[in-house]
């Protein structure tokens, strides 16, 4: 009887699992028995096989028979061979053979010559198919952004396989979660291999939790179909946010600028993720920082791509060459070709000054595509990595730092991205509509650029405001580009003198305090109050991104119902982005605030040293430490300034009379 009873569970099990049938191989179906001696038009079906639906004596007839049928899950086979389909990735993960550049070109047409990037299979490895061209045999698809052609053979390699979406059982994809956006990665689409996962940033204020598939990075789906009818009519209309495209701060902050960590931090988190004493990345925190204050590089930035290129610290390469940053390590003989250092210190700083400053960060240098990390359709990706997904990879060591040190460097700075592609259109000048800068000018949509300021100027397309920004270029004292000097003595980056205008007519503004969306898509109510007045109404104080005059002690609910009561739609989270219902608000929390448009402003409360929204014995240790050296830094820094202007004895003593009743602590 227990014999019979097993024998039934084992059939239920078997009858009601999840069934995922391998799908025919490309050998497979080219063996496959077929009626149709040329075209044929066929079904894919979930288990794997081919339904042949009709014969056809060309391509066109099969098109036409494809787009009109209302079964999605159809496929073209020529010679049995899949040479189209309805709905379908491009998986391009291909063996190259030893000579070969190692990598395929993107075309921006389907018969022309011109190129628009280029990329590698690997992990992920497939693209959104968008079209095919018949006579060419050239695939349109759409990965990391760029849009553009691939072609399906190189001489007798093939470069392609098309996959109908219905044996795709692992494409890439995005999950959103309460606290941050991570990227996973299959090892293929058929499910055979395992899978990578990045966190990439904080959660997205568009994107509810949960699963979705974006080719570009900005605008998301739930569905894989309703993505590919998008990308096959030009337009993002299906997208959960159609109106609010997401920009990854770590991927658009350009590098002329400045991390609030210091030597002591870099070191900190790199220790803390290898487990190798013999990692090339440890103890070098202060070779990043010096290189930053020498070169204009952001140090975190170049950090992150030096933990993503050298497998933090870890590869053959760094090892054998002391090279963290995979320079000229070609795709076609990487360990040979890449160069070698006599020391690490000596890489960062030709990494900072040579290949940045004067090579990727040069508005004259071919590989010049936007001063930040980008994708595969602007910035240093364009050019450095035929990973499409490089960029994003690095964002994540960049990320990863920063929410280990309580996010002080996220959104730290005003960015705007240029709102379309442009030729000798957008200069940067010297002064508001004065003099062209020659050799500078931002050409690529997306390319970032860092606000210090707004000023009035001459109008341009009845847009009268001009960007005062940090400039891309090595500027002389006449705001001239300085030639390139890669022998010593080397050219210092004059963060002072460095700043040069462009028009705002030509950038889409992220958000000052999040830097998710820029602000020309902001679905804006016109009676919609002013973030600043919501906050005032409420008997608190705004200012510099921050909402202040609280009083120790608050709770979470008493924040949220008066802000509430005046007008605004109300979320806060913690240091690490954690929604956050109950307690006491306190130092470093944020309150994010909706009224046709939405802003995240750091809790201030003075004399909140550690983030509990109490003033005690803590804090006044947590000061005590700050004289002693053991830095206050960030939000934290601000709220122990309380009426006195620097940080000194007299702040805790102002602590201490507090803890005794001796006197208060003015939030305003």
């Amino acid at each position: 009887m227990r014999r019979k009873l097993s024998f039934l569970f084992l059939f239920f099990f078997l009858a009601f699992m999840p069934f995922y049938a391998k799908a025919l191989s490309p050998a497979e179906i080219l063996n496959r028995a077929s009626e149709c001696p040329q075209i044929e038009l066929a079904e894919a079906k979930e288990d794997g096989s081919l339904v042949t639906i009709a014969c056809y004596g060309n391509y066109q007839e099969a098109k036409n028979a494809m787009n009109t049928t209302a079964l999605d899950n159809l496929v073209i086979l020529e010679n049995r061979v899949i040479i189209d389909a309805k709905y379908a990735v491009v998986d391009y993960d291909i063996d190259y053979p030893s000579g070969h550049k190692g990598y395929m070109d993107i075309y921006t047409t389907s018969s022309g010559s011109a190129t628009n990037g280029y990329i590698r299979g690997g992990t992920p490895d497939e693209a959104a198919m968008i079209d095919v061209d018949y006579n060419t045999k050239r695939v349109k698809i759409k990965i990391a952004e760029i849009t553009g052609w691939i072609n399906k053979y190189d001489g007798s390699l093939k470069l392609y396989d098309i996959v109908p979406l219905v044996w795709v059982k692992t494409p890439q994809y995005y999950q959103v979660t309460d606290s941050s956006l991570v990227h996973y990665y299959p090892g293929n689409v058929y499910g055979t291999k395992g899978e990578i996962s990045y966190a990439i940033d904080k959660k997205p204020v568009m994107l509810n939790n949960g699963t979705y598939y974006s080719y570009d990075g900005h605008y998301f789906y739930t569905s894989m179909k309703s993505l590919l009818q998008d990308y096959k009519n030009g337009n993002y209309n299906q997208a959960v946010n159609p109106n609010q495209p997401y920009y990854n701060y770590y991927q658009y902050i350009g590098f002329r600028t400045k991390t609030n960590y210091t030597a002591e931090n870099i070191d900190q988190y790199i220790a803390s993720r290898t487990s190798d004493k013999e990692s090339k990345m440890l103890s070098t925190g202060s070779y990043f920082i010096n290189a930053q204050n020498a070169y204009g590089v952001n140090a975190a930035l170049m950090m992150a791509i030096g933990m993503n290129e050298s497998g933090r610290g870890t590869s053959t390469i760094a090892k054998t060459k002391n090279n963290l940053f995979g320079l000229n390590a070609i795709d076609q003989s990487p360990g040979e070709s890449a160069n070698y250092f006599a020391s690490v210190e000596d890489c960062i700083n030709e990494y900072g000054y040579v290949w940045l400053a004067y090579g990727y960060l040069d508005p004259r240098d071919y590989r010049y595509y936007g001063a930040n990390l980008g994708n595969k359709y602007q910035g240093l990706n364009y050019k450095y990595a035929s990973d499409p997904f490089w960029a994003e990879k690095a964002a994540h060591y960049y990320y990863d730092l920063d929410s280990m040190f309580g996010f002080q460097d996220y959104e730290s700075y005003q960015v705007a991205v240029l709102n379309n592609d442009y030729s000798n259109t957008v200069y940067a000048k010297k002064t508001p509509g004065g003099e062209n800068i020659s050799g500078y000018q931002y050409k690529q949509k997306g390319s970032p650029i860092v606000i210090l300021a707004e000023v009035e100027g001459p109008a341009v397309n009845g847009n009268t405001i001009w960007y005062k920004i940090q400039a891309d270029a090595m500027l002389d004292g006449n705001l001239n580009i300085i030639g390139s000097s890669k022998d010593n003595p080397r050219v210092t980056y004059n963060w002072d003198n460095n700043i040069v205008y462009v028009s705002a007519a030509y950038f889409n503004k992220l958000n000052a305090i999040d830097n998710n969306y820029p602000d020309s898509s902001l679905p804006e109510t016109p009676s919609a109050k002013p973030i600043s007045a919501i906050v005032t109404e409420a008997s608190y104080q705004y200012g510099n991104g921050n909402i202040y005059g609280i009083s120790p002690g608050t709770s979470v609910e008493t924040i949220k119902n008066n802000l509430t009561s005046t007008g605004g739609i109300i979320t806060i989270t913690d240091v690490n982005g954690n929604t956050k219902e109950t307690g006491n608000i306190g130092t470093g929390d944020k309150v994010n605030i909706t009224s046709g448009v939405t802003e995240t402003l750091n809790v201030l409360i003075k004399g909140d040293l550690t983030g509990d929204g109490l003033i005690n014995s803590a804090d006044l240790l947590r000061m005590r430490q700050h004289l002693l050296g053991t830095q206050l830094t960030g939000i934290y820094e601000q709220a122990a300034y309380m009426e006195y202007s620097t940080i000194n004895s007299a702040n805790l003593l102002k602590i201490r009379q507090y803890l005794l009743g001796q006197t208060d602590i003015d939030q305003k």
